[in-house]
């Protein structure tokens, strides 16, 4: 429910704000620096999609009797690079667990030596690997809620993908039409941003979308 705040009442609600970070996000800790340096507290724990989400600490004179989060309204992604975008668009092939399973096997018991074991490896990941489209999974969970954002560390931009800024084997054309896409069949917003601005990208889109969800202005 949106509310007035007076000027003071919104200050207070800014200071019970947390961004919430995604436990298994890898690769982040120039983003919670980030986040020191702005003085924007943060938590980490588990969250049913994306990598960063919104919480309001409790605080019942502001009308949050207790710790609020807005899973269900905020989805933020974060990919590190252009390459990890093309890898969770297009799937990363993995090796069932019962495969891993053989190879550690052999692996320890030594029963061939290195040269055939590596091959025999090899051939098994070959004939029984799947891809895990996890990313796109995780994009249809989140499709209902309204703010959606998919932020790429690739200062260059779209035309990062016009100039194969990226070491993969899929064609310009083919990554930009599925970016669109995305864009287009989930209803997100998708920016390109160096690395040293997530942080406070985060904390916008955060703040943005608390006040499109709760102040009356």
């Amino acid at each position: 429910m949106r509310q007035h705040y007076t000027k003071t009442e919104y200050e207070q609600l800014l200071e019970h704000l947390r961004i919430v970070c995604q436990t298994n996000e890898q690769r982040n800790e120039h983003i919670l620096d980030g986040f020191d340096e702005l003085n924007v507290r943060f938590v980490q724990r588990s969250i049913p999609e994306g990598d960063y989400s919104l919480m309001i600490k409790a605080c019942p004179e502001l009308g949050f009797l207790k710790d609020t989060y807005f899973f269900d309204e905020i989805f933020i992604e974060r990919k590190n690079s252009l390459q990890e975008l093309a890898q969770s668009l297009y799937g990363q092939k993995k090796t069932p667990p019962f495969v891993q399973a053989v190879c550690d096997e052999l692996r320890k018991q030594k029963l061939v030596s290195g040269l055939q074991g590596a091959r025999i490896l090899d051939d098994l990941r070959r004939q029984y690997y799947v891809y895990d489209d996890a990313f796109l999974r995780e994009l249809k969970r989140a499709q209902n809620k309204p703010f959606k954002y998919l932020l790429v560390e690739q200062p260059d931009g779209w035309n990062g993908i016009l100039t194969h800024a990226y070491p993969n084997q899929y064609s310009e054309a083919a990554f930009w039409g599925m970016i669109h896409r995305i864009e287009f069949d989930y209803g997100l917003h998708i920016k390109f941003l160096p690395a040293r601005h997530m942080a406070k990208e985060i904390y916008t889109v955060c703040k943005m979308a608390l006040d499109a969800k709760i102040v009356k202005t």
